[in-house]
């Protein structure tokens, strides 16, 4: 970096530190039982990828055709997503990490959340929730929900953000809920597809929250400039997110 410069010297209200190695690493949590017998929470095996490719293509078919659309294919897990016989290899060099709600009668995937990784950024972005249409509305997924903010909360991440479809409104009143800031609504964000050989570009509602003391290190609003439109769009957010 000898003679780079930055655009302009910023840091003068918040705190800074030195240059450091950054890596998100997945824990391995030990799967826990929602219905003994019944049902369990549990980080992705490789016997359950049929079935979690299964439970995407039916539970998120709008995958199709999008940057996600991986998790519609059970042959592309392996290169992609973290897998708990390969676990200490997978938890630092995998990009995705999947916990799944198992029924252990059936051995059916029938709820799953996906969380990525951004190791330079130390952020980790809750991506995807899906449940088979049957089993919706069951309370099923609150443990689930319960298992994957301790994995990304043990990763080492700093900042964790997360995006909801406008379909429905049920993924942000959990945000809402689990005390999230509103960052926006990113308009024709994803590519969606719409049934039959129809796609689409879905909007999409972004979150955002810091942990271990992140928010020391983030530049406050005295330093920024922003445009006059930009402003009131930020004075919104702030009434919004209670920051005022």
């Amino acid at each position: 970096m000898e003679g780079a410069v930055p655009y302009r010297k910023m840091a003068t209200t918040c705190r800074t530190r030195p240059v450091f190695p950054k890596r998100v690493t997945w824990p391995k949590l030990d799967p826990v039982d929602v219905e003994p017998g019944k049902y369990r929470v549990t980080l992705l095996r490789r016997d359950l990828v049929e079935s979690a490719a299964r439970l995407w293509r039916l539970g998120y078919p709008e995958l199709f055709g999008s940057p996600h659309e991986f998790l519609l294919d059970p042959a592309e897990y392996p290169r992609w997503v973290a897998l708990w016989e390969q676990w200490q290899e997978d938890a630092a060099s995998k990009v995705y990490c999947m916990a799944v709600l198992e029924d252990t009668v059936t051995g059916e995937v029938v709820s799953g959340s996906v969380l990525t990784k951004f190791d330079k950024n130390l952020q980790v972005e809750y991506s995807l929730v899906a449940t088979l249409p049957g089993f919706r509305e069951k309370k099923l997924t609150a443990e689930l929900r319960r298992f994957v903010r301790r994995v990304a909360s043990d990763s080492g991440a700093e900042y964790f953000t997360t995006f909801c479809e406008t379909w429905h409104d049920i993924t942000q009143q959990w945000c809402l809920k689990g005390g999230w800031k509103i960052a926006g609504i990113f308009p024709g964000n994803f590519v969606r597809w719409n049934g039959d050989n129809e796609e689409y570009r879905g909007c999409t509602v972004h979150f955002y929250r810091f942990a271990r003391g992140a928010e020391a290190y983030v530049t406050r609003p005295e330093e920024w400039r922003l445009a006059p439109e930009v402003e009131r769009v930020w004075q919104v957010l702030r009434e919004v997110n209670g920051d005022l």
